[in-house]
């Protein structure tokens, strides 16, 4: 499987097909999986992809039937044209579509072999449009506006290609255990992708990549492929991977402009006394790995610790990129014993101290974001993610624990909030989305 599939949206949510009967629907369905079964058979991505066709078309509670399939006759009466009040639907026009997204998205060359075996069954008349309509998949100079029924799928089309053309923003998170990495890289994906229970984590890598724009799914990739994982999986490594790496694949929600193509490189807690094996892949990663940005996450409820210390040598002298120091939990701080701007000023003077020169630190409230972002996508909080988010939204409306206002100005030009609701200006005092800026800025 072709891994940039994992940074592809699905064209589901509104394809022209939901709204046809189920009999015309199974008819288009077969036809996908001929295609499928004879050119991708043992492709993850196609096989997982039909399965989600299926499931969007019929519902879960529907059963497809695949069986005695000829071209030639089954296929004609998927291409007919359907008739409504004041209107036609011909389909002809997606099933390319679909065909060569499923079977051969990232192989022009097999695309090709596709195209020549589905337009032989099609009428002469609609050859010189069907060409059309395929050439424009790879060719951005070729229009076919004027085919109403295909442009939801030739936008989202669009928008893959477009962005999968970019290079990727790969940052490698590196931290102790208890800093919160988990929860940070949930609440920079806006989504609960990674486990926050430190006895539950693995020594795996997990790669968390961004998509486009949002289908309401979760891929991962954990020795198998599932592209709409659950909260179960999502939470349970699969024992049968014997590799180290775990990947998913999402839309990483946030407030104003969509973020650009990035890649979370997630390390294991360096100081794991249950497993060695959690440092010295996390060492690798650091050594081995190219990146734009690392993040060094440090917990401000306990800052200079000697594991702290041993691991900022260890990336002081084998990391040689841009490094972002983040300071998270501080929104735990009480006013009258604690300073969010004396722990600031002392973890950057400890780390000069060490040897970084002129060392960028930020601070975050990981938490706070991403019950705000939960809020602000209408996903559920349970009870005591409410009642931590009451606290929160009350605290981080007191100047002093607004965390925003510790970037540096250049960033805070770029950063703006509308509303006024308690969820957005929580999400802003959090310091996530001035984060979120910094990470887009590395290209």
């Amino acid at each position: 499987m072709n891994p940039i599939m994992l940074e592809t949206s699905q064209m589901l949510e509104d394809h022209p097909l939901l709204s046809e009967k189920e009999n015309y629907k199974v008819k288009y369905l077969n036809v996908l999986e001929y295609f499928s079964q004879k050119y991708s058979a043992n492709d993850p991505w196609a096989t997982q992809t039909l399965k989600l066709y299926i499931k969007k078309f019929l519902g879960a509670e529907n059963s497809y039937e695949y069986s005695d399939f000829d071209l030639q006759h089954n296929t004609k009466p998927v291409l007919t044209t359907k008739f409504r009040p004041f209107k036609f639907f011909p389909y002809r026009y997606c099933l390319i579509i679909d065909c060569v997204f499923i079977c051969a998205y990232g192989d022009k060359d097999k695309s090709e072999k596709i195209f020549f075996e589905l337009s032989s069954v099609y009428h002469k008349r609609y050859q010189k449009k069907i060409r059309q309509v395929f050439d424009s998949l790879y060719d951005p100079t070729v229009s076919v506006e004027e085919i109403e029924q295909i442009q939801y799928l030739k936008s989202c089309w669009d928008t893959n290609r477009k962005y999968v053309a970019n290079e990727p923003i790969k940052v490698i998170v590196t931290a102790n255990m208890s800093a919160g990495k988990s929860t940070l890289l949930n609440a920079l994906v806006g989504k609960k992708v990674n486990k926050t229970q430190n006895d539950a984590c693995t020594a795996k890598i997990h790669n968390i990549v961004n998509k486009p724009f949002e289908d309401g799914l979760c891929y991962e990739l954990d020795y198998l492929l599932e592209l709409d994982a659950d909260y179960q999986t999502l939470m349970d490594d699969n024992t049968d991977n014997q590799s180290s790496e775990i990947t998913v694949g999402t839309h990483f929600r946030t407030v104003g402009a969509n973020s650009k193509r990035t890649w979370f490189i997630d390390t294991p807690g360096v100081n794991s006394s249950q497993d060695v094996e959690h440092k010295l892949l996390t060492e690798k990663v650091i050594c081995n790995t190219s990146s734009d940005l690392l993040i060094y996450l440090l917990n401000g409820e306990n800052i200079g610790t000697d594991d702290d210390r041993k691991h900022l040598l260890f990336v002081l002298e084998n990391y040689h990129g841009k490094i972002l120091f983040v300071i998270n939990k501080l929104d735990r701080f009480r006013k009258k014993e604690d300073s969010i701007d004396e722990t600031l000023k002392t973890v950057i003077e400890d780390l000069t101290s060490i040897g970084f020169e002129s060392p960028n630190v930020v601070p975050v409230s990981s938490y706070a974001a991403y019950l705000a972002k939960m809020n602000i996508f209408s996903d559920p909080l349970d009870e005591d993610e409410q009642d931590e988010f009451d606290r929160m939204s009350r605290k981080m409306k007191k100047p002093e624990y607004q965390l925003d206002k510790y970037y540096p100005e250049e960033i805070k030009a770029t950063v703006a909030i509308e509303s006024d609701d308690e969820n957005h200006q929580l999400l802003l005092h959090s310091g996530i989305l001035h984060l979120e800026k910094i990470i887009n800025s590395m290209r």
